[in-house]
């Protein structure tokens, strides 16, 4: 079977044809219909998870009675804000109440709570399944790729909300703005994240699809990169005789989706962008307390824009977003100062605390392109200032395929670069692969001036930036890296330099 048929298969790749009622393929893609009837309770399996909190607030904004529980034991402001119930912890009997369970991609088929509502009859989707049967009858614009997309999304939703039409977002990170994963909106426009893991943006039906770079990513879920490349294409095309797709002309994979595809446009800094990109000055001074302006020559005409966001990279994801907006009906005269508040998502460069001596960044670069983004971004937060990179590998089999990428990244983007043990995440350990291979890897990385990147632990992460806070070390910008639990070591070295340390 070739990889296209196997992605067909997975899915079935045929839509409900919009407003006809019937079904073109024998596994249609999810619709509103397909939920219970609102007033009705929605429970969710693994709350605090980022894109578990964006579905909260959909649901809520929907009329649904939310709960959930977690296993953590966290807050979740946008399920307590809502007015959901959140349980402490996994028990069958959250399976007695609902008219839909809702489990996360970290909650196996086989958990006690999940054979209990199978038993009760009550039915059980995927995340992915619910955030599409909100969305996919509304006019959709889903967000893909493997860097970028949870800036972009949200950037596309501010520029929306800016332009006057209030759409429902989801966003697979903490929007300070909202102060929350999601807004509900009003408006008829929905715009979503669309990740690829565990083929999950194959449930959503986009009008207007983006895709910011295709790069060899969860071949766990795919089993080889032309899987991968199929998926995207399936994902992508729904969109191509609706608002079309928009790909990213600076990334080798978007192009070659983008030549694959009818109904495309691209955008980016190359010159032959249909929306390109031209920055107008360089980075502020200041460490990027005030906004960049740049321009976006764009078929609809010049949009002039301010981004309060660091790194070239961002611009190219403003880019995205406002074309997207443009595409999705947005006025360009709205669209001038829609990003220039806008200083990241939580966890993409977010900035924890400063001192005189100490700035401490948390992000979530776990892919070699994003670390290496990051640490050039992050060059511009504290010009002048050493830069420390504090790396948590995250998966066995990332980890192993990318060691050589990952210390190249560290070794040629920081001054100091430390690396922390492998965060299994859903994965057992593999024999033989722990930081040591990135560390191996770098003792042999053909980089000029590279910087040492050493192994180390969190306790003496932590000793190290209580020390430089103390001043006895040069200015410190110490970047955080990874999608596991490195957040927690992030802000516990926050704490230290504001003087919330706890012993």
């Amino acid at each position: 079977m070739s990889a296209e048929a196997a992605v067909q298969a997975f899915d079935g790749w045929g839509r409900e044809a919009r407003g006809s009622g019937r079904s073109w393929a024998p596994h249609r893609l999810p619709r509103s219909a397909d939920l219970p009837a609102p007033g009705s309770e929605v429970h969710l399996m693994g709350a605090a998870g980022a894109g578990m909190r964006a579905l909260a607030v959909l649901l809520a904004g929907a009329g649904y009675r939310v709960s959930g529980c977690d296993r953590s034991g966290g807050p979740v402001e946008e399920m307590t804000g809502t007015g959901g119930r959140l349980d402490d912890g996994h028990d069958a009997t959250h399976a007695e109440g609902p008219a839909l369970l809702v489990r996360s991609s970290a909650v196996p088929e086989d958990h006690p709570e999940v054979l209990a509502a199978r038993r009760l009859g009550v039915p059980v989707w995927r995340r992915a399944r619910a955030l599409a049967a909100l969305v996919n009858d509304r006019t959709l614009a889903a967000v893909s790729g493997t860097h970028g997309k949870t800036t972009i999304t949200a950037m596309t939703a501010l520029a929306a909300e800016a332009a006057g039409l209030d759409p429902a977002a989801a966003v697979g990170g903490r929007l300070p703005t909202w102060g929350s994963h999601a807004r509900s909106g009003g408006g008829r426009v929905a715009i979503v994240e669309a990740d690829e893991f565990d083929r999950s943006f194959l449930e959503l039906d986009p009008d207007l699809a983006v895709v910011s770079a295709v790069e060899e990513e969860h071949l766990e879920s795919y089993g080889s990169v032309e899987a991968l490349e199929a998926a995207y294409r399936t994902f992508a095309g729904r969109a191509s005789s609706r608002l079309g797709v928009l790909w990213c002309a600076d990334e080798p994979g978007a192009r070659a989706l983008g030549a694959a595809l009818r109904g495309t446009a691209s955008y980016g800094f190359a010159a032959g962008a249909d929306y390109r990109v031209e920055p107008v000055g360089g980075e502020p001074e200041d460490g990027g307390a005030a906004p960049r302006r740049a321009r976006l020559h764009a078929p609809e005409g010049e949009v002039p824009f301010r981004l309060g966001a660091p790194g070239a990279h961002n611009l190219q994801n403003a880019g995205a977003a406002l074309a997207a907006a443009l595409r999705l009906g947005a006025d360009a005269a709205d669209l001038e100062d829609a990003l220039s508040e806008f200083t990241g998502v939580a966890r993409r460069l977010q900035r924890l605390a400063a001192s005189d001596r100490v700035l401490v960044v948390d992000d979530y670069a776990h892919h070699p392109t994003e670390v290496a983004a990051s640490l050039a971004a992050a060059r511009h937060l504290a010009p002048g200032a050493r830069l420390v990179a504090v790396f948590q590998p995250h998966l066995y089999t990332r980890t192993r395929r990318f060691a050589a990428e990952f210390a190249a990244a560290l070794a040629g983007g920081a001054d100091l670069a430390f690396v922390l043990p492998v965060y299994g995440a859903r994965e057992v350990p593999i024999e033989g692969v722990d930081a040591s291979l990135v560390l191996r890897a770098a003792s042999v990385a053909p980089v000029t001036d590279a910087a040492p990147v050493e192994e180390t632990s969190a306790e003496e992460v932590l000793d190290l930036v209580r020390a430089a806070a103390a001043g006895q070390s040069p200015r410190t910008l110490f970047l955080f890296m990874g999608a596991g639990d490195i957040t927690e070591l992030a802000h516990a070295c926050a704490g230290a330099v504001s003087g919330r340390d706890v012993p």
